[in-house]
């Protein structure tokens, strides 16, 4: 190998190493500005999502209430920050509805609050890859990165999971107030009454917001056009 040659390679290896370092900076600077950016973000999500909570437009005598939604703005920032991010975010609401809640004891709290509300996280699973979301500086635009459907299903997975601890809760710790019925149809049908008509608002108020933000788009013009 000659010289010129030798002094070719280091200079190549010289640009690729430096390369390299430039990607590594990179890729740090991404993940220092995401994490600054979910904080920020959880922040607010999780303060709305309390606030949203105290309004109680309706509440079952034995626990349990009717919200304006107060579910949706935690959904939304675990589809845009995935499922690790979104499960601290949705813990730490759990945590926040202990306050003023139906405290009886550890594992009532556990299924009622704890279990309940942090399965809000799980709708993380129904985001976008980390890829495509990092490169996304804007948390809204990356809603857009996956299909309406999906945050329909992450929603509709929220309140069943919610559904399902809240049940067990009622057979085990509540069953009492079931008197001559069964257990298991009470605490459905109790639990169900909130959670459904909760559902009902949460997805009126998430077609509604879908549609502000170009998420879900109906051409009014092409139906005028069919008839």
């Amino acid at each position: 190998m000659s010289r010129k040659d030798v002094i070719s390679k280091v200079e190549q290896d010289a640009q690729a190493a430096e390369a390299e370092l430039k990607m590594k900076k990179t890729q740090e600077a991404a993940k220092r500005r995401e994490m600054i950016l979910s904080v920020a973000a959880g922040g607010i999500c999780l303060a709305l999502s309390f606030m949203l909570s105290r309004i109680e437009l309706f509440k079952m005598p034995q626990g349990g209430s009717v919200t304006p939604a107060s579910m949706l703005p935690i959904i939304f920032f675990c589809l845009c920050f995935g499922l690790k991010r979104g499960l601290c975010v949705s813990f730490a609401f759990s945590l926040l509805e202990l306050i003023g809640g139906t405290l009886i004891n550890f594992p009532q709290v556990m299924l009622d609050y704890i279990v309940a509300f942090t399965a809000i996280g799980l709708s993380g699973i129904f985001a976008a890859s980390e890829k495509k979301r990092i490169e996304v500086k804007n948390p809204l635009k990356r809603l857009k990165l996956i299909p309406f459907w999906r945050i329909g299903v992450a929603v509709f997975v929220c309140f069943l999971l919610r559904l399902v601890s809240h049940v067990l809760s009622g057979v085990i710790f509540w069953s009492e107030y079931a008197g001559d019925q069964n257990p298991w149809v009470y605490s459905i049908i109790y639990n169900g009454t909130f959670l459904l008509v909760e559902a009902a608002i949460t997805a009126v108020i998430l077609i509604g917001v879908s549609l502000a933000l170009g998420l879900l788009k109906i051409n009014i013009s092409e139906d005028k056009k069919k008839k």
